[in-house]
């Protein structure tokens, strides 16, 4: 009666592809779409298109307009690559799952901003990937049948550290020391950063009151239209600014109190804790566009009994990346997902791929004109 298909993509992970790095021309993927026919088939259409689309709030006329442009638009024609008698078609003469395999390029791959960075504290940009496979029956009555997934872009950003932790040090004579060791790396889904404090009062006013540790990330965007937009006012031309500078808090605050007001708070043993990480805000470090950078800092500030005394404020780099480990990996598809959700909600739900709209793929009525 019908036919149904999908697509399977060659990459570690379902539909999620880690970019290249370098300023590669072209990056190519790899899959095939699996078919399932009833019946022996001809498609005189069968295709597979990678699309992504950015969508920008610009500020004109006092009010957001939002502006559509294009990241990537590429496709590939199977049935010029499978036609192997010329009759303009692929064939398939016998039924069951049968396989037609594909490869797509992916032009500069360096320049496309990655997936997970939906999750941005800002509803002035926002953007999605999808993969899109159509098939058309050779037949004058066959209409398209459409199956999409959305596409999840990574980019692999090396961290610059070469030490797998971090220190800090202040030494004041006859006041007052302290040490801070805190690792120079975290991944998604880790839940807790691990932190060693070391300190020694020298004198009695600077004995600790308490102690407050968080992450930071640091979202700066400056992307600039590509193309024009004569519909909108002051958007003739490219070039339009659209620009986010914004920090927020990507952890719990850890704060300990000295409750005694020990002069020997931190001495000898080092106080060890836990900074608990917020995973559906954590965003990786991004510094490989011209126009986007994520950075992370941990913040330690130390609060002395004699109020008079400024608090001693310490941030420490600390890079984010996507996982440590195959379990890791399955606690990222969460935060996939719940990215994905957040950002369909948000301001781009407006993303939609023109001619890629999700059909029956056994559809009675599609299917009548050409069961009998």
């Amino acid at each position: 009666m019908g036919y149904s298909f999908d697509i399977e993509l060659f990459t570690k992970k379902p539909f999620v592809v880690d970019l290249e790095l370098g300023q590669c021309h072209t990056q190519t993927l790899s899959g095939r779409l699996v078919i399932h026919l009833e019946k022996p088939e001809d498609f005189k259409i069968a295709n597979v298109a990678v699309h992504g689309q950015i969508g920008v709030a610009l500020n004109v006329d006092t009010k957001p307009t939002v502006v559509h442009e294009h990241l990537v638009e590429t496709s590939t024609d199977l049935v010029a690559a499978n036609d192997t008698d010329g009759t303009g078609a692929v064939n398939f003469p016998e039924p069951g799952t049968q396989y037609l395999p594909f490869r797509i390029d992916l032009p500069r791959p360096h320049e496309l901003p990655p997936t997970l960075i939906n999750k941005l504290d800002t509803h002035y940009v926002d953007w999605k990937y999808e993969i899109i496979a159509t098939l058309q029956r050779n037949s004058i009555f066959s209409t398209p049948t459409v199956v999409k997934h959305d596409l999840i872009l990574r980019r692999p950003i090396v961290s610059e550290s070469e030490s797998d932790v971090l220190t800090a040090s202040t030494d004041m004579p006859d006041q007052f020391k302290s040490h801070l060791t805190v690792p120079s790396s975290i991944y998604l889904g880790q839940s807790a950063l691990p932190v060693s404090v070391e300190l020694e009062a020298r004198h009695k006013s600077y004995i600790i009151r308490e102690i407050h540790c968080e992450v930071v990330q640091t979202e700066i965007i400056n992307y600039e239209t590509r193309h024009e937009h004569p519909h909108i006012h002051n958007a003739h031309n490219p070039g339009v600014p659209c620009k986010t500078d914004s920090s927020r808090l990507v952890s719990a605050v850890k704060r300990v109190v000295n409750s005694d007001a020990d002069i020997d708070f931190g001495r000898g043993t080092p106080i060890q804790l836990d900074v608990h990480i917020d995973n559906f805000q954590l965003i990786p470090t991004e510094r490989g566009l011209d126009w986007l950078e994520i950075s992370h800092v941990f913040r330690s500030t130390l609060h002395f009994m004699d109020e008079n005394l400024e608090p001693i404020v310490t941030e420490l780099p600390l890079f984010v990346s996507h996982e440590e480990s195959v379990e890791t990996e399955q606690a990222d598809d969460v935060t996939v997902i719940n990215a994905a959700a957040v950002g369909a909600a948000r301001l781009m739900s407006s993303l939609m791929i023109a001619g890629a709209e999700n059909r029956m793929l056994h559809s009675e009525k599609e299917l009548a004109p050409e069961a009998v």
